[in-house]
């Protein structure tokens, strides 16, 4: 049965914009899953591994009952962990950068137009794009965060649709950080609710692949009389901790989703189009 194209360009209500993101990823998952097992999952697998080391054999060897070892070791410790965060942006950067590469092509070339070898050609500058995009991001809600911890979460909503924005467009950082601004302060509670059911669902995710590690934890601090180092934990916990942290990863690209519809969705309100080909564009 042929798969009915989705039309990005609509008005939609914020339940319909849910369900047409998962009808959306449904549909695409064979063509997307393509692309980010060739580019994104081996680096993606590289930060799984990245975390296991850092939760291993650094935050463990951190001993807060010995102030001057403490002292020490403060400077390696934050360098580590500025890199971890650091490669971390770049991972989100890059599944975003791919993922978006294909929404862009399905939007402007329509769904039965797509050539993966266009998308491979075009998915690296993209990705460089994001990287830009969410350091400007993280920059300012990190300020606003600073600032207290309201602003942060102002701000954080407002410039939510920053990355679709400049990637999408192609326009200046200045251009999309104004009209992620305008947009989203249309609808700026619509936007929150959207935001913050995708990490809700990426933090139920995150919490069901760690029940095992957590029921580790604690029994080991709790019920055993010679409490183990974590790192001395067994090879197993660390695998569970591999995995969750490459699944949740991977799930970013549901926020993602969320976020182009809602673009669109914001857009179309604003500067409505009129598609002849699609009858839900005319009303």
């Amino acid at each position: 049965m042929e798969q009915k194209e989705i039309h990005f360009r609509k008005k939609r209500e914020l339940g319909v914009i849910i369900s047409d993101s998962f009808q959306f990823l449904k549909q695409e998952i064979k063509p997307i899953s393509k692309l980010i097992l060739v580019y994104v999952l081996p680096f993606v697998i590289l930060y799984a591994f990245g975390q296991v080391y850092f939760q291993k054999n650094v935050l463990s060897a951190i001993d807060l009952t010995n102030q001057e070892k403490l002292m020490e070791n403060i400077g390696p410790f934050y360098r580590n962990v500025f890199l971890f965060l650091f490669f971390g942006l770049f991972i989100q950067s890059l599944l975003a950068g791919t993922f978006y590469t294909y929404i862009e092509a399905y939007v402007k070339n329509g769904k039965q137009n797509i050539v993966l070898t266009d998308i491979s050609s075009k998915f690296f500058s993209n990705s460089l794009l994001a990287l830009g995009a969410n350091f400007v991001f993280f920059t300012i809600g990190f300020l606003g965060v600073m600032m207290c911890v309201l602003p942060g979460i102002y701000f954080a909503n407002t410039f939510s649709l920053l990355l679709f924005i400049f990637i999408f467009e192609k326009k200046g950082l200045g251009d999309a950080l104004s009209k992620s601004w305008k947009l989203v302060n249309t609808q700026w509670w619509n936007t929150f609710v959207l935001n913050l059911l995708a990490i809700i669902l990426l933090w139920v995710v995150s919490m069901v692949m760690s029940v095992p590690t957590m029921i580790l934890g604690i029994s080991n601090s709790m019920f055993s009389s010679n409490p183990l180092s974590p790192a001395n934990y067994p090879d197993w916990y660390w695998i569970l901790t591999g995995v969750s942290a490459i699944i949740s990863t991977l799930l970013m690209i549901v926020p993602f989703t969320f976020q182009a519809f809602q673009y669109f969705n914001l857009e179309e309100r604003e500067n409505p189009t009129i598609d002849f080909s699609n009858p839900n564009s005319i009303e």
